[in-house]
């Protein structure tokens, strides 16, 4: 299931499809353990989902609020900022990451592969995600000049 959300926050319609396309983009190029993403407000509204579940507006709510506690279990304990909330279900995982200001990445690993193999992979996705936002998705995409990958700055 492709979705796309409408405009929320400081997204802007452009900067949703764009987002859209690049979540697109990097679920086809991801490792075949991981089983769809959706990325989501700090509130819980899904902005864009690559995933074949069903419950994606639950599931946005539901992150968010992971999101939230996670940034407070990190804060009290003192060790920094929240970088990730991993979890671990009897057929798969699941890992929420900060993907900008008040956005996250929600990434779902299917069947029976190690939590560490599930990490790397699911920050992999991260990691390639924020790059297509750095070069022309989000209200925080930043040229400073560059290039982007079609060679246009």
């Amino acid at each position: 299931m492709t979705r796309s959300a409408a405009p929320a926050g400081h997204w802007q319609p452009a900067d949703l499809a764009a987002l859209a396309a690049a979540l697109r983009e990097v679920k086809g190029k991801s490792d075949p353990i991981l089983g769809g993403m959706l990325v989501a407000g700090a509130d819980g509204l899904v902005l864009c989902a690559e995933t074949c579940g069903t419950q994606v507006d639950m599931l946005g709510v539901m992150v968010a609020v992971a999101a939230g506690i996670a940034n407070q279990i990190v804060a009290h304990a003192g060790v920094g900022e929240s970088m990730a909330c991993l979890f671990e279900g009897s057929s798969g995982h699941v890992a929420v990451f900060p993907l900008e200001a008040n956005t996250v990445l929600v990434v779902f690993g299917q069947g029976e592969v190690s939590t560490g193999r599930f990490n790397l992979a699911a920050r992999g996705t991260l990691f390639r995600l924020r790059e297509a936002i750095t070069h022309g998705a989000g209200p925080d995409a930043r040229t400073n000049g560059s290039s982007g990958p079609d060679g246009k700055p």
